[in-house]
């Protein structure tokens, strides 16, 4: 009886040990390969990643310098009240019109902050060859409000003046008011961004 006893027991004892350590650790196992499933895949985008960034750079350095100047105009990294007015007032000079009343501030708006946020917390996905690639990091706006008196003529090639130029500005808002001349005074809001790094 003794010689069918101890089978017995070891039987049960392994089935306790099974689900008493046994199951609890296989469970641990699962779930760390599952983990390292989530950083092999994330060391593989990393290096596709890094293979993108480098080939961007590259031809980043392939540009000739006024490319590069013209790029750097079109969304820059700081801003530059300066010559943004300089610009604005130069291109309203071609038209006849003088700029007045210049002033410009830093968009702390919410809606910035927010969309930053999602883009800085969107997922990392690696653009096809030939797509434009969307910007991926936090951008500040600028807004810049002036004032010109003209007619609508000369304010509509303004306006087109500034549209065709490379930097990159909203109109966001224009106040339409007539003077004693009979020309028309324009409040013009422009909203314009730079790139935080």
């Amino acid at each position: 009886m003794n010689k069918n006893l101890t089978p017995l027991i070891l039987i049960i004892l392994a089935i306790g040990i099974y689900f008493t350590f046994t199951r609890v650790k296989i469970d641990e196992i699962q779930a760390i390969r599952a983990v390292n499933i989530v950083y092999q895949q994330a060391l593989d985008n990393s290096e596709k990643l890094v293979k993108e960034r480098d080939s961007v750079i590259a031809n980043y350095n392939k540009l000739d310098i006024v490319d590069r100047e013209n790029l750097e105009k079109m969304l820059p990294d700081n801003i530059d009240n300066v010559r943004l007015i300089i610009d604005t007032n130069a291109v309203a000079a071609r038209h006849g019109l003088i700029v007045k009343n210049i002033k410009t501030s830093a968009s702390g708006s919410d809606d910035n902050a927010n969309s930053a946020s999602k883009i800085n917390s969107a997922p990392v996905a690696l653009v096809p060859a030939g797509e434009i690639m969307p910007i991926i990091g936090s951008y500040n706006t600028m807004i810049l409000s002036f004032a010109v008196s003209s007619s609508y003529e000369a304010f509509k090639a303004f306006l087109t003046d500034l549209e065709s130029s490379l930097r990159i500005m909203d109109i966001s808002k224009i106040t339409l008011s007539v003077n004693e001349s009979s020309a028309y005074n324009y409040d013009v809001e422009i909203k314009t961004y730079w790139l935080k790094q």
